[in-house]
Parts: C-alpha cells; structure tokens; sequence
C-alpha cells in the first residue's frame, strides 16, 4: 500500500509508518503514457517548455507518491473524511509562479490542488504558492503526529482561563514560546506549521500562506499535572480540569 515511501530507509518515523498503516491506502498508479497531461505555461499562461527534466521529476514523484490518499491532522480523520490525496499518474506540467518557481499539480484536497514547488519539494494546496509543508514526507509526518495527539484520550487540551472553551487553542502566546521549553518535532514542523513534544506537554502552532494577516493558531495538550504547570508556566491559568 504504501511500498515506495517506505521502501527509503529512515524516510518516515515509526509513528508515520503506524499512521499510514491505519490511516491511509494507496490505488494504484499509470504511468503508461506520462506525458499525457503534460503542458507547462510561463507566467502569463502561454505554453512554454518549461523545467529540464521536469517531466522526470513529477513521473519519479507519482511512482513514490502516487495514488497514496491519508487522513489530515486535525481535529481528526471523521472516518478517513477529508483526505489529502496523491493523484496515481502525471496530472499537469510545471506553472511558471511570479517569483521565478514552477509548480505542479500533484493531488487534491477538498476538492482544491495540492501542488510541487519545483526548486523546494514543498507541498501547497488552493494555489500554486500557498505552501503548508516542505515536503510530502513532512506532510504526512505532521499528519501522523496530529492523529497521535488531537483525539487521544492521553492529551487532555490545554484550555485558558479567560478563553473560549475547548478547540479554541491558547491566545495569549505563540508557538515559539515553547521552544526550548519543549523538543521541536522536526521531521514534522515547517516554516508555516510547528510540532513541539515532550512526555508531558505537546504543542501545535499553525498559519495559512493564502491568509497573510492571520495570527497564528495555537493548540497545546499535557498528560499529567507536570505538562500543566509547565503549560501554565509559559501561557499562563488555565482552566480547572473537567
């Protein structure tokens, strides 16, 4: 089901791997005719020859990736609703973007596309530059980490005193408050979308590229009266536990 990813030594933690065994499937991929859909465009949308190599490097991503579908991070699978899915054949050449990138069409969403930067490997979805990960793997690393923590009676939810009640996250700090506090997840954190975990205490702080105003969300869970003082510590009262 998931072969080729894990077919890389050390491509995926043990909880990826645990996760896609549970949360995701894989149909399989053509690669028959893999320039069928392949037609790549300059920034003004005129057809254009686009990247050397390009259309090797979406066949290599299809055949790694390809026709894999897993589960978002949050708040849950609802019964593997919502996926995040890799399309099993080459669905698009290379979009030249106004920075001088180019970005391909790799899956969907919710019905929007998830996209490939050609100079980074980052994964984005809605447009071709709104980036949520660095990597394919490191999408899926955060979702594995999400399903671990957001759903799991080991975690209770870290809620403020002076908040709006569950599933509202903290307000009165940002992710970064807890680094160095808390070991940073990195095979699952990214520029946009940071994972920090401990025994204890683990903290979710996430933005969108497409909402550049937007605060950042911040989640935060402890599993002993330990991970909520030092929750307390850095974010300040919480609520009294249910």
């Amino acid at each position: 089901m998931i072969r080729h990813v894990l077919d890389d030594a050390g491509a995926l933690s043990d909880r990826a791997r645990a996760f896609l065994d549970e949360h995701g499937r894989r149909s399989p991929i053509s690669l028959a005719d893999p320039d069928r859909w392949y037609e790549c465009t300059n920034g003004d949308g005129s057809s254009a020859p686009g990247p050397d190599g390009g259309l090797e490097r979406l066949t290599a991503f299809v055949t790694r990736f390809g026709g894999m579908t897993f589960c978002p991070e949050r708040p849950g699978c609802f019964g593997h609703q919502h996926p995040y899915e890799f399309d099993g054949f080459v669905s698009s050449g290379w979009e030249e973007l106004d920075d001088g990138d180019y970005a391909a069409v790799v899956g969907s969403k919710d019905g929007c596309s998830l996209t490939l930067s050609w100079s980074t490997g980052r994964i984005g979805v809605v447009e071709a530059d709104y980036w949520i990960a660095d990597s394919a793997t490191n999408l899926i690393e955060s979702c594995a980490l999400g399903q671990s923590v957001y759903d799991s009676d080991a975690w209770t939810e870290a809620v403020e005193l002076e908040g709006k009640g569950k599933g509202w996250g903290l307000t009165a700090v940002g992710s970064d408050a807890f680094r160095g506090a808390v070991g940073e997840v990195v095979e699952a954190s990214c520029e946009w979308n940071r994972w920090y975990l401990d025994e204890h205490v683990a903290v979710h702080g996430w933005r969108v590229t497409y909402e550049r105003e937007r605060n950042e969300a911040v989640m935060a869970w402890y599993r002993d009266a330990e991970g909520r003082r030092r929750i307390e510590a850095v974010a300040g009262p919480l609520r009294p536990a249910d």
